[in-house]
């Protein structure tokens, strides 16, 4: 499959004035979406004219996807949709589980008010969500509040890479399980109550089982013939 074939579904909803973040945008969102498989291939000047601009902005975009590990891109300047390898997800889930403890206590000493009501508007937009795209953004956004408000500079970073790689995971196992969603929504509020509470014991808690949701979509399709 070449991005030409699923570019049918791939539009600019962007409102960012970059032609770079209107492509960046635009691809990430097929990519969850599922519009762009695993191994479909991006052909830039295809690109470049379903969303009328030139290859340069595209090329750029394709580079910053490398880099959020939703893409590779050979010699010749053809990207190709990852396809999920449960074994990174694996990896992502342990390296966080052993951060979580460390990174819930330092976010809940430094949020403020205002970063857990945009949280919680956040959690209430995600609840209401029906596309799979927007709703793995927002929830990347989510969880990056809790990772800034560690307030330290490496550890939020390495969260924040960790939130990006993992993005096609969670599509991915959303798409073979729906229920996930619904479980992750629940854990979104429950984990907003025990931040407003102060409970780093049960915030902990609720982080460790969110981690593992995509995982039951690797079970899930490790099993489909």
């Amino acid at each position: 499959m070449t991005s030409g074939e699923g570019l049918g579904s791939l539009e600019s909803t962007s409102h960012r004035v970059t032609a770079v973040d209107v492509v960046r945008d635009a691809l990430r969102a097929a990519i969850l979406r599922g519009d762009l498989p695993g191994g479909a291939r991006l052909v830039q000047t295809e690109i470049a004219t379903r969303l009328n601009v030139s290859t340069t902005p595209v090329r750029e975009a394709m580079r910053d996807l490398v880099s959020e590990g939703l893409i590779t891109m050979d010699s010749h300047r053809i990207g190709t949709v990852r396809k999920p390898d449960w074994d990174e997800m694996v990896e992502i889930v342990e390296i966080r589980r052993a951060l979580v403890e460390v990174a819930v206590r330092k976010a809940m000493a430094n949020i403020t008010k205002e970063e857990l009501a945009h949280a919680r508007e956040l959690a209430e937009s995600m609840s209401a969500s029906e596309e799979l795209g927007p709703w793995v953004e927002m929830n990347i956004q989510f969880h990056s509040i809790f990772h800034a408000a560690t307030a330290t500079h490496r550890l939020s970073s390495i969260l924040a890479a960790l939130e990006e790689a993992g993005g096609v995971f969670v599509a991915q196992a959303q798409r073979l399980n729906p229920e996930i969603r619904r479980r992750a929504i629940a854990e979104h509020f429950a984990l907003l109550d025990a931040y407003e509470d102060n409970d780093v014991d049960r915030a902990v808690e609720i982080q460790h089982g969110h981690l593992h949701l995509p995982l039951e979509g690797s079970e899930l399709d490790s099993a489909a013939p």
